[in-house]
C-alpha cells in the first residue's frame, strides 16, 4: 500500500497543523483540514487541502488521522471524535499528552506520536515518531512513508520526544533569530535590506544542506571555510567571545526544560 493513496485528516490547522497539511498536500496526498475559521488560511487552501470548519466532517474522510491542537485541548477532542475513529491510524502532534492516554481516550484507534516543525510545509522537517510496544511493522511503515514525504522521519522512543521537540521543533525559531541578526549585520555592513535578508537565508538554507548531504561535522565544515587570519575567522572569533554557542546550547536546553515542567504539570491535571 502506498501511503500517497490513502487519505488523511488533519484536527487543527493552525501553525503545525497546517504546515503538515500544506507538505502532504504539495506531495500529492488527499488532506482535509480542520480550522474554526478556514476562510483566514489561504495558504493552506492555496495548496490544495480541503478545509473545514468541522471536526466530525474532516475525521470521516480520513484513514490517517492526525491532531495538532495545543496540549492542553488533545484529549478533550479526541474524546468527542473517539466513535469515528475506530480502525483508523491515529497520529498525535501535540507535546507532552503520552500515548497511554491517548490509547485510553480513543481505544478503537491505533495510536502513536510524533514531533515536527513548520518546515513540513517546505517537505524539509526533521519528525521523530514513537509507537506503542504492539504497533504492528504495517502502521510503523505508513508512519514513516508519511512523515518522510514531509522530510525526514525516524522511529524514536516516546521518552525522546521533548527533547526532541526542543530542537527540531523549536530551533527554526532560533535560527529565524540568528538569520535576522545577520541580516541586520549585512545591512550594517551597506547592504540593502532586501539583499541582505535574501543572502542570509541562502546561507542557512545551503548550509543545512552541506551537512545533511556530507559525513562531516559542523564544526568541520566550518574550519574548511576559515583560511588563516582571514575574514571568516574574526568572524568566528567574535561570536566565541560573545558565547554564541553556549547561548544556543542554553537555549535548547531551557526549552527541554520547560517541556518537561509543562508535560508534569499537563499530566497532573489530566489524570486528577
Amino acid at each position: 500500500m502506498k501511503v500517497q493513496d490513502l487519505r488523511f485528516s488533519i484536527i487543527g490547522a493552525g501553525a503545525l497543523g497546517g504546515a503538515v497539511a500544506r507538505g502532504l498536500a504539495r506531495a500529492g496526498c488527499d488532506v482535509t483540514a480542520s480550522c474554526p475559521h478556514p476562510e483566514r488560511r489561504q495558504e493552506v487552501l492555496a495548496d490544495g487541502v480541503r478545509l473545514t470548519a468541522n471536526n466530525h466532517t474532516a475525521v470521516s474522510s480520513g484513514e490517517i488521522v492526525m491532531f495538532a491542537v495545543k496540549p492542553h485541548l488533545t484529549l478533550g477532542v479526541i474524546e468527542e471524535l473517539a466513535p469515528l475513529l475506530k480502525g483508523k491510524l491515529c497520529v498525535s502532534l501535540a507535546a507532552v499528552v503520552p500515548l497511554r492516554l491517548l490509547a485510553k481516550t480513543a481505544p478503537g484507534g491505533r495510536w502513536s506520536r510524533a514531533m515536527t516543525s513548520i518546515c513540513a510545509a517546505m517537505g524539509v522537517a526533521f519528525t521523530g515518531v514513537a509507537v506503542p510496544g504492539d504497533s504492528t511493522e504495517e502502521d510503523q511503515k505508513l508512519l514513516i512513508d508519511a512523515f518522510s514525504l514531509l522530510g525526514d522521519a525516524a522511529l524514536t522512543e516516546e521518552g525522546k520526544l521533548d527533547a526532541l521537540t526542543s530542537l527540531t521543533g523549536a530551533a527554526p525559531a532560533f535560527f529565524l533569530e540568528l538569520m535576522e541578526a545577520a541580516a541586520m549585520g549585512g545591512i550594517q555592513a551597506g547592504l540593502p535590506k532586501d539583499l541582505a535578508y535574501k543572502g542570509a537565508a541562502a546561507a542557512v538554507m545551503g548550509t543545512a544542506r552541506l551537512v545533511l548531504d556530507s559525513d562531516r561535522t559542523p564544526s568541520e565544515l566550518r574550519d574548511s571555510i576559515c583560511t588563516p587570519g582571514g575574514m571568516t575567522i574574526e568572524g568566528i572569533a567574535e561570536l566565541e567571545r560573545a558565547g554564541t554557542r553556549g547561548t544556543m546550547m542554553r537555549a535548547v536546553l531551557a526549552t527541554a526544560e520547560k517541556g518537561r515542567v509543562l508535560t508534569e504539570k499537563l499530566l497532573r491535571d489530566l489524570e486528577r
